[in-house]
């Protein structure tokens, strides 16, 4: 299967999840046979009405298959639930029933029949596929990535779950584990330009601009596509070549303005040319068409925040939280917006918890300054005003803080 470029960013568009034909298997343990022999009449009696049951189990899964290629979903639902009733121990019933309810945006109950189903076929790569297809959709990238990480130990040929994975590693910040997958296919796929454009992304976000030039350079050639000018403004924002970026990026959503990625990065950029009205509405946009996009969530959130909306930048900053729990700028932010919503104690733990992770992160520092005041800790106040100085007097040295 081959993804190009837009499909890259879109990548679920790309990956039906798979559904089971019209087959059907009974399942018995040895010990419930002998018992069923030992029984003598009851056996036969029992097996004649297993063999309905079977029959109509049969019949009512060929149903739901054929209310599925009708399109009628919510009615093949409840056939793969009756047929479940009648076959609990069915991988495919509940493969197929998984899918129908994720394509319903029920991704909680698809993924509790997917883990059942892989309870009883742990190597059925079809359902692992779907199960971490499920984890994507509900962004829940981190634990995606653990479940197509065990389909590549199973199936390392399968293409479908590289793109998937790759686009994990990058939406969790994991950049330097998109190159380390993604290298292998740019060199053995030398035309597949969706490989080349996440390894690309992944070496310029992890400071490789060069390296990360000469991958994406058969996209750069392709002109004005709004790909080659997303992966422009990303190189010349790294390079902090904000007007030269802004110009990029307008031109990307421009030409395609269905790319949440685009928008994200644009609305950074025009934060940093201090253009924050139209910065906030590239924002909107990308969470229009991602919710699950962390920098639209980490920056709306963090400049809302700055003008007094609180109420609505928590639960953009919590989101953001939780999409990269590890993300100190996220953890940052969650803390900040505590602190101004007046939940002053817990703010304080978690900017002393970000002060151990990061003790040259300037801004917890300041944050914690103050927050000690008002909580009347002037001893620890004046601790902290004093790392400031210590923090500053190194920048004006030509020593700039270590951030996280």
């Amino acid at each position: 299967m081959y993804v190009t470029i837009s499909g890259w960013m879109a990548v679920t568009a790309y990956l039906p999840a798979f559904r089971f034909p019209d087959v059907f298997f009974i399942r018995m343990s040895l010990r419930q046979i002998q018992t069923l022999f030992a029984s003598g009449l009851a056996f036969f009696l029992f097996v004649a009405i297993l063999r309905g049951q079977t029959r109509s189990a049969d019949e009512l899964f060929r149903q739901a298959i054929a209310a599925d290629d009708r399109g009628e979903t919510a009615k093949a639902i409840e056939l793969y639930q009756q047929a479940l009733a009648l076959q609990p121990n069915s991988v495919h019933v509940r493969g197929n029933l998984g899918v129908d309810l994720a394509k319903s945006g029920r991704y909680g109950e698809a993924i509790d029949q997917y883990q059942q189903a892989l309870q009883r076929d742990p190597r059925n790569t079809a359902i692992q596929l779907n199960l971490a297809l499920a984890f994507y959709k509900q962004g829940q990238f981190a634990k995606a990535a653990s479940q197509l990480e065990q389909l590549r130990a199973l199936d390392p040929g399968n293409l479908q779950s590289v793109y998937l994975l790759a686009d994990c590693y990058l939406r969790t910040g994991k950049n330097d584990s998109a190159i380390a997958l993604l290298r292998p296919y740019h060199t053995s796929r030398p035309d597949d330009l969706a490989v080349d454009y996440a390894l690309g992304l992944a070496l310029i976000r992890q400071g490789h601009a060069q390296e990360g030039a000469v991958v994406i350079d058969p996209i750069l050639r392709k002109g004005d596509s709004a790909e080659a000018n997303l992966l422009l403004g990303e190189a010349q924002f790294a390079a902090q070549d904000y007007k030269a970026a802004e110009t990029a990026l307008r031109k990307a959503v421009k030409a395609n303005p269905n790319l949440a990625d685009a928008w994200s990065l644009y609305g950074r950029v025009l934060l940093s040319n201090e253009k924050a009205e139209e910065a906030e509405a590239a924002f909107r946009r990308a969470l229009q068409l991602d919710p699950n996009d962390f920098t639209a969530n980490l920056f709306l959130g963090s400049l809302l925040r700055r003008t007094d909306r609180g109420s609505e930048a928590g639960p953009l900053l919590e989101h953001a939280l939780n999409l990269r729990l590890s993300s100190p700028e996220a953890r940052f932010q969650v803390a900040a917006w505590k602190a101004s919503a007046g939940q002053v104690q817990e703010a304080c733990k978690e900017f002393e918890q970000l002060e151990q992770d990061w003790p040259d992160f300037l801004e917890v520092h300041l944050q914690l300054a103050t927050l000690y005041a008002k909580l009347n800790r002037k001893v620890d106040s004046e601790r902290q005003r004093e790392i400031v100085r210590q923090l500053n007097e190194k920048a004006a040295q030509g020593r700039p803080p270590q951030k996280p």
